[in-house]
C-alpha cells in the first residue's frame, strides 16, 4: 500500500494554503479540502466508504458529491470534498493510520489521539480506530497524584469515545484525588452535554469516596457503562452492570 506521512503543520485560520497534498493514495478520486486553511488530503473514495458510513452514504446518494464520482473518467482530477469545520493534521493522522497502518501510530502524543478520536467519532471510524485505544492508552494507569492535568482529560476524552472502559475507569480513579473543580476541563470536552456530565460523575465518586459509609477507606473509578447509561446517579451500580468490583458495595443499586 501507498500512503505518504502527513506532513503539512497544524490548522491556523490565518496560515496561507499550502500547496502540497498529503497522498493517502496516489491514485485517489477524492480531495478531501480541511480546516480554514484548505489543506488538501489524496485519498480514494472506497477506501472512505469501507471505513465511514458518512462518507458511504456521501458517496451512495444522488448528492453533487456522488454524481461528480459516479460521472468521473479516468485522468480527471479528484472530485473535491470540503471539510471546512475539521483539522487537517488529526485527518491525514487518522487516515494514514486506518490506510498504511502506520507503525509509529501507536507512539503518538495523546492531544494528538485526541483530536483524532473526536474525528473518528464524528464520521462513524470508531470501530476501526478503538484496536489503537489500548497502546495509546497504556500510560493511563492508576495513580497518586493530586492535581488533575490537561494530558488526564485528554486520556479520558479518548477513552470514552474510544470505548475503552478499562482506561475510563483507571483515570477516572485517579482523577478523584484532587480536589480541586473540573469545569473548566468538563466544559472543553468535545460535546459539552457528555463533558458536563463527566465533571458531575467525577464530583458524585469524590464524596463517596468520602462517605462515612465508606469505612474501609477506598476509592473507585467511573464505570463507564453505569455512566453512559446512568439517570439518577453516576456511582451506582445498574442491574444489567457486568462489573461489579467497579462500584461501592455499600451503595444500592440504580
Amino acid at each position: 500500500m501507498e500512503a505518504s506521512r502527513p506532513v503539512f503543520s497544524a490548522d491556523r485560520g490565518d496560515s496561507p494554503v499550502e500547496s502540497s497534498v498529503v497522498k493517502i493514495t496516489h491514485d485517489g478520486d477524492v480531495m478531501l479540502v480541511v480546516g480554514q486553511s484548505q489543506h488538501k488530503i489524496q485519498v480514494s473514495s472506497h477506501f472512505l466508504k469501507l471505513i465511514s458510513p458518512f462518507f458511504q452514504a456521501m458517496f451512495n446518494a444522488p448528492m453533487k458529491e456522488g454524481q461528480a464520482l459516479a460521472t468521473r473518467n479516468d485522468g480527471d482530477p479528484p472530485v473535491e470534498i470540503n471539510l471546512p469545520e475539521d483539522k487537517a493534521l488529526p485527518m491525514a493522522q487518522l487516515l494514514y493510520t486506518l490506510y498504511g497502518s502506520d507503525p509509529d501510530a501507536k507512539n503518538l502524543p495523546i492531544h494528538e489521539v485526541k483530536d483524532m478520536a473526536i474525528l473518528a467519532e464524528k464520521y462513524g471510524m470508531v470501530p476501526r480506530i478503538e484496536i489503537f485505544a489500548s497502546f495509546w492508552l497504556r500510560n493511563a494507569a492508576l495513580k497518586d497524584s493530586k492535581e488533575v492535568t490537561q494530558n488526564d482529560w485528554n486520556g479520558l476524552i479518548v477513552a470514552y469515545l474510544l470505548k475503552d472502559d478499562q482506561a475510563f475507569y483507571n483515570l477516572t480513579y485517579g482523577m478523584q484525588f484532587g480536589q480541586e473543580s473540573l469545569l473548566e476541563f468538563a466544559d472543553s470536552f468535545p460535546e459539552n452535554y457528555t463533558g458536563l456530565r463527566l465533571g458531575l460523575a467525577l464530583e458524585e465518586v469524590r464524596r463517596a469516596s468520602l462517605d462515612d459509609r465508606n469505612g474501609w477507606g477506598g476509592k473507585m473509578g467511573l464505570c463507564m457503562f453505569c455512566f453512559s447509561q446512568a439517570t439518577d446517579s453516576f456511582v451506582r451500580k445498574r442491574a444489567d452492570c457486568s462489573s461489579p468490583e467497579r462500584h461501592f458495595p455499600w451503595l444500592p443499586q440504580a
